[in-house]
């Protein structure tokens, strides 16, 4: 059992990264990795640290699922998406990591700046593994990991 922020999960998950702007977990045998915002704004810097930090335990364990849990965001960036979209993700991808799964908070503005923000990266990067990747749009971590 794994007990998050905002739900409790049946599965086991070990915490293998943890700051003040975010939690990242793992569950080997299910080769899902859960990154789980804990606070309302991550600067740049910070979020580029925390992705950086957790790429060697995902390509070593071999993760094939990432649930990006967004939900306690307020403010949205897009220089910090635009990095995760097309250095991260591409980078992954490239170790086996094409399922994404993302939980959004619920406010409808954050959802439309995601939407805005995705359709600008593809639009303007034509080099990227961007349409290769299985991107889904969950409510919870329960559904992320079902998907």
């Amino acid at each position: 059992m794994t007990i998050l922020l905002n739900e409790t999960l049946e599965e086991d998950f070990q915490q293998i990264f943890q700051n003040e702007f975010a939690g990242v977990l793992i569950n080997t045998v299910l080769k899902i990795a859960i990154c789980e915002t804990r606070k309302d704004y991550i600067p740049i810097e910070d979020f580029k640290e925390l992705f950086q930090s957790m790429t060697s335990s995902l390509i070593d364990h071999k993760i094939e699922k990432f649930i990006f849990d967004k939900r306690e965001l307020r403010a949205f960036h897009q220089p910090s998406m635009e990095w995760y979209f097309i250095h991260w993700k591409q980078e992954l991808f490239q170790h086996g990591l094409k399922t994404h799964r993302k939980i959004l908070p619920k406010e409808i503005w954050f959802r439309k700046c995601v939407e805005a923000g995705r359709d600008e990266i593809l639009k303007n990067q034509k080099n990227t593994v961007l349409d290769k990747l299985d991107i889904k749009y969950a409510e919870s971590v329960k559904e992320a990991i079902a998907l």
